[in-house]
């Protein structure tokens, strides 16, 4: 018989005798996959997959725990559209029956079962017929829920279905775990790293004021310095708290209706004293009526600044930023352009990674290199996509793609 390894965290050995031949074979091989990566979006949707085609299901899904809230979040599926901050109630859900019993749940008629969550269906326009959930548990403690959704050829889920989702389910748990550790420990590393610098010139700073040599005017100087550090330490300390709550799926995204034109129209006057300070004019190309979005206003405005803000920053004097607003194939398109000095095509590819940051025309950098990763993941979490189009010595255009959600 095959044996799983020990990465797998020693499987129940009813559970391997259960399994039929050839799904242990698949078993295996997931298992391999899963200790081979601490990339958690590539861990789930290997599970999704997995999940899918062992239990012969039209659909997937997996929903976990988030650490500090503790609300139930979808975090991947297949075959089904999800919002970015789809929460399903921990009470009146299967899922949330799922993590208070820590026990498998099999319905064959979805719709009839009291503990169906209707708003999930509503939300995606998918219809669950049938479902098996199996809890994700690691370390003695639920962390979500696998299910898988509509078995093929209108049959009920079967006990070897049980037992090879609780199986793989198994594996998951304990990879998705120490995915979650290795995205927090190695952010705090990359943080501290980052926080050295403005701490150091604090801390010179401060020496120097001791200095009983220093005239008055010296002593102005050094603490306007020093103010200046400390406005940038909070800043930079704003913006990793921000990133971290993305990164780790604490962040909670507000649903509620947004008028888009007069949400860009303030934001566009809050960033008129930076781009007056680099000489940059900008640009509005937004539709003549009210644009509503269902989403966080917050959040939008969030993107908005770091996009418009990266277009001033990099820009040359006398240069422009457009902000462009159109909708087209169910899609809200943010197209934010300007007419800068672009970027090389080897950097183009990094632009989004944590902390990178371009060098600006004299080899300098600005910012923290968090902007554009925070940009990304708010994009990410609605399910959209973010493009990048630029051209040396013409210029740069972010396109994000974030699909229209009905009321």
């Amino acid at each position: 018989m095959l044996q799983l390894p020990d990465s797998a965290h020693r499987l129940d050995p009813s559970l391997l005798d259960a399994i039929q031949p050839e799904h242990l074979r698949h078993l295996l091989t997931i298992s391999i996959l899963l200790n081979s990566t601490l990339d958690l979006k590539q861990l789930l949707d290997l599970v999704i997959d997995a999940a899918t085609e062992l239990t012969d299901s039209e659909s997937a899904s997996i929903l976990l725990l988030e650490p500090v809230t503790g609300k139930l979040k979808f975090a991947a599926a297949s075959g089904i559209s999800l919002p970015a901050d789809l929460v399903v109630p921990m009470a009146g859900s299967v899922a949330g029956w799922i993590v208070e019993h820590g026990q498998p749940l099999v319905l064959d008629d979805v719709q009839a079962d009291e503990r169906h969550y209707q708003g999930v269906d509503l939300i995606t326009h998918f219809v669950t017929r049938s479902l098996l959930g199996v809890p994700l548990t690691t370390r003695g403690r639920v962390i979500g829920v696998l299910e898988a959704i509509n078995k093929q050829g209108e049959i009920t889920y079967t006990p070897q279905d049980i037992v090879t989702l609780r199986a793989l389910a198994t594996q998951a748990a304990v990879a998705i775990d120490n995915a979650r550790l290795f995205q927090q420990s190695d952010l705090v590393a990359e943080i501290m790293h980052e926080l050295q610098t403005p701490l150091m010139s604090l801390t010179n700073a401060m020496a120097a004021l001791g200095r009983p040599e220093l005239q008055p005017v010296e002593e102005a100087e050094i603490l306007r310095l020093a103010h200046q550090e400390l406005q940038r330490l909070t800043e930079m300390t704003r913006e990793m708290l921000d990133f971290a709550r993305l990164e780790s799926g604490r962040a909670f995204f507000d649903r509620e209706r947004v008028e888009l034109v007069q949400l860009t129209t303030d934001v566009l006057a809050m960033l008129r004293p930076l781009a007056d300070a680099h000489h940059v004019s900008l640009d509005l190309d937004l539709p003549v009526q009210p644009f509503f979005f269902i989403g966080d206003a917050s959040r939008f405005k969030q993107l908005l600044l770091n996009l418009v803000s990266n277009g001033v920053k990099y820009n040359r004097p006398g240069g422009r930023v457009t902000i462009k607003l159109t909708q087209a194939a169910g899609q809200l398109i943010l197209a934010v352009s300007d007419n800068g000095p672009g970027i090389p095509a080897e950097a183009q590819e990094r632009l989004f990674e944590r902390f990178y940051r371009l060098p600006d025309r004299e080899g300098f950098t600005d910012g923290y290199g968090l902007g554009l990763a925070i940009v990304k993941r708010i994009v990410d979490e609605y399910g959209g996509q973010i493009q990048v189009d630029s051209q040396l010595d013409l210029g740069t255009t972010f396109r994000c793609l974030i699909p229209i959600r009905s009321e």
